[in-house]
């Protein structure tokens, strides 16, 4: 569309109050017409799902698309595009916006390049050969907003800057050493102070395992028979809509020990042939009796790369990373055989090797390790395999009616669900923020105005209610949200308010009830 026809298209559009979908050639159009607002954020893969809830509940859905940068399960850029159907900030009701996420390298975007104002690479999204339709191009209206109308596979990066960044924990943890990426500086103080942080919701994370882990650890606590048909694996399965668990659905959930998690990720077990004579490894989980071949498998470690601010929970939760001095101590599994963000370690490397870290840099890549991806640690021809991985919460492995071939697991028990974590009986909580430069959004700006309307809504109980099914068992609202006490909670606050929290800004406190 030349620039003519461009300029029409946006005069059309605003005659029209903004009430037709923002579709790549209408973004070009209001783009050209200086109406549209761009708003670009990154960082915190973890919670990619979340942010696309809750651009769905701003935006009127019946004018909304869903952009991804590949068709690929989006795992390294999403974008939004709509009239919002609401006020945010000091921008009305039908206000064209474009809200543009970045996972790709997770936390660590959302946090080192934010303070130091550096380009990042962002989709690119325009009204040219590089943006074609997907599902039918049509808006989410009551659908999904996990489910892409267009792919628009172009990307720029000189002169274009984040606005905001999201991190799972908060900006210092994220500048010890094994939680930086290779060639990262770490922040200074007066780096840090410049930025605006402030907690965005409260995430839950999980050990994850693939499905043949999975069944196996069923059998190993007789949860199902050894001899389990098809048939009875499929009924000990969970519900693919997470709402609807019930008590005997989170019951057929088998467990893994704490401690053994712990050795696996901080390199102290040893894992099948050839070291299958040390017999440190699946065995201590899974008997002979469940698989007479387990102290031949390979441990598959799926995990993220430095900088991901869900690989520092894991960090600090497992191993005490950035809480203590440990005299340069490496917390990471010995024997790596996986390349940073490098997903597709072919099943020949699997068979040799006692332990086989791999390492992806969203969590979709993660997803595809632990799951069902016959390119991965875990594939192989046979599928005999097993992975154990870690995820936030909010990614469901059944979401859409798929299935990407993994689970989570209780941790010593303790279910890795909404109602036990708000509750305070389970441990892997983390408060995640969003911040920006206050050298680049000043203050009482537009954009400074919608980031605070988008940070102060989106961990609210409200906010959460509002998101979709798939994504709520891994959010929660802060204490600090809601007012009075967790025992007299109604409504969305009952469902969604958390009454434990760790110390403001320090995700190394215990977790503690406070409400």
């Amino acid at each position: 569309m030349n620039r003519i026809h461009l300029i029409a298209a946006a005069a059309a559009l605003v005659a029209a109050g903004t009430a037709s979908a923002l579709t790549p050639t209408e973004i070009a159009a209001a783009r050209t017409a200086g109406t549209l607002k761009e708003v670009r954020i990154a960082g915190a893969s973890a919670l990619r799902l979340s942010v696309a809830a809750y651009m769905k509940e701003v935006c009127d859905t019946n004018t909304m698309h869903v952009i991804w940068n590949s068709n690929s399960e989006g795992t390294n850029h999403r974008a939004y595009a709509c009239n919002l159907g609401v006020v945010q900030g000091s921008f009305a009701v039908g206000t064209p916006v474009l809200v543009y996420k970045r996972d790709q390298g997770g936390s660590g975007q959302g946090v080192n390049p934010i303070a130091t104002i550096a380009d990042q690479t962002h989709m690119r999204v325009v009204d040219d050969a590089t943006c074609t339709t997907i599902n039918g191009g049509g808006v989410v209206g009551n659908g999904s907003p996990a489910v892409p109308s267009y792919i628009c596979t172009g990307t720029d990066t000189t002169g274009i800057k984040s606005d905001a960044g999201i991190s799972d924990v908060e900006p210092r943890l994220l500048q010890d050493a094994q939680n930086l990426p290779a060639g990262t500086l770490a922040l200074s103080t007066t780096q840090l102070n410049a930025l605006d942080v402030a907690p965005l919701a409260q995430a839950l994370f999980g050990v994850t395992v693939n499905k043949k882990a999975y069944v196996a650890l069923q059998k190993a606590q007789g949860i199902l028979p050894l001899n389990a048909t098809a048939e009875e694996i499929a009924a000990a399965d969970v519900p693919a809509d997470q709402a609807t668990w019930t008590a005997a659905d989170i019951a057929k959930i088998p467990s893994l020990p704490e401690t053994w998690v712990r050795a696996a990720l901080t390199g102290q077990l040893l894992g099948g042939a050839p070291n299958a004579t040390a017999k440190k490894g699946w065995n201590l989980v899974i008997p002979t009796t469940v698989d007479a071949n387990v102290l031949t498998k390979t441990l598959n470690i799926c995990r993220r790369t430095e900088g991901s601010g869900t690989q520092a929970t894991s960090n600090t939760y497992f191993g005490n990373v950035g809480c203590s001095v440990r005299s340069g101590v490496q917390w990471n599994p010995l024997g790596v055989n996986g390349s940073s963000g490098n997903e597709t370690t072919t099943s020949a490397t699997v068979t040799s090797a006692p332990v086989l870290v791999q390492e992806g840099t969203s969590a979709g890549q993660v997803e595809n390790c632990v799951g069902n991806d016959a390119n991965t640690a875990v594939g192989g021809v046979d599928n005999t395999a097993y992975a154990v991985g870690y995820l936030g919460r909010e990614a469901n492995p059944k979401r859409a009616g798929g299935d990407l071939g993994y689970r989570y697991v209780k941790l010593d028990g303790r279910a890795p669900v909404r109602d036990v974590g708000k509750a305070g009986g389970y441990p892997i909580v983390f408060e995640a923020t969003m911040q920006w430069n206050k050298n680049l959004i000043a203050v009482g700006t537009e954009k400074e105005l919608f980031l605070k309307a988008l940070r102060a809504g989106f961990g609210s109980p409200n906010g959460l209610a509002a998101v979709d099914s798939d994504t709520q068992q891994g959010v929660m609202s802060p204490p600090a949200t809601y007012a009075g006490a967790y025992v007299d909670l109604v409504g969305n606050a009952a469902l969604f308010g958390s009454r434990v929290a760790r110390q403001n800004g320090d995700s190394c406190a215990a977790l503690r009830i406070i409400k």
